[in-house]
């Protein structure tokens, strides 16, 4: 999401630490995913044929503005179309029964996060300010398997193949 980062770049020099050092503008498809051991070949291969199946997808963005996220110092950007992403979402969850962040929130919106763990008037401030810098439209085209061992880092890179499916 190479057009989100100048937003979290303003964000993080606004409000140090609001935004995740380290890591670039991203969308999460399912967190947590498997243990690093049991990312093996056979599985990244698996994982490259159900994203080659869908087509490059084209999203815009908007601030959610739900008072909770707010209250819990979430600040988030949200996708539309979604439809897509969630598909993709419960697809990987249902072949590797896992659900995303364990199910402690549910089935939480495809997004791309802007600020943690800030105070709720931090969180509005900093809403008003994505909301006024939000990124132009992007073609999401390959989606990226991360691994965090002390760092995150990069495992595999996995293509939307044209013609896949995707809007």
């Amino acid at each position: 999401m190479p057009g989100a980062d100048a937003l979290l770049r303003a964000v993080g020099e606004r409000f140090p630490g609001a935004v995740r050092a380290g890591f670039p503008a991203h969308i999460t498809v399912l967190h947590p995913f498997l243990p690093l051991s049991d990312v093996d070949d056979e599985v990244v291969a698996e994982l490259a044929a159900m994203f080659a199946r869908r087509g490059p997808l084209r999203v815009e963005f908007a601030v959610s503005e739900q008072r909770r996220h707010f209250d819990e110092g979430f600040v988030a950007l949200l996708l539309e179309p979604d439809g897509p992403l969630r598909e993709l979402t419960a697809e990987l969850g249902a072949r590797w029964d896992l659900r995303p962040y364990g199910g402690a929130y549910g089935e939480p919106d495809p997004h791309v996060t802007v600020a943690l763990d800030v105070a709720p008037e931090q969180a509005g401030l900093i809403a008003e300010q994505a909301a006024g810098a939000l990124p132009p439209p992007a073609d999401l085209d390959e989606a990226w398997l991360v691994a965090f061992d002390g760092t995150w880092s990069l495992r595999a890179r996995l293509p939307l193949a044209p013609g896949g499916g995707g809007q």
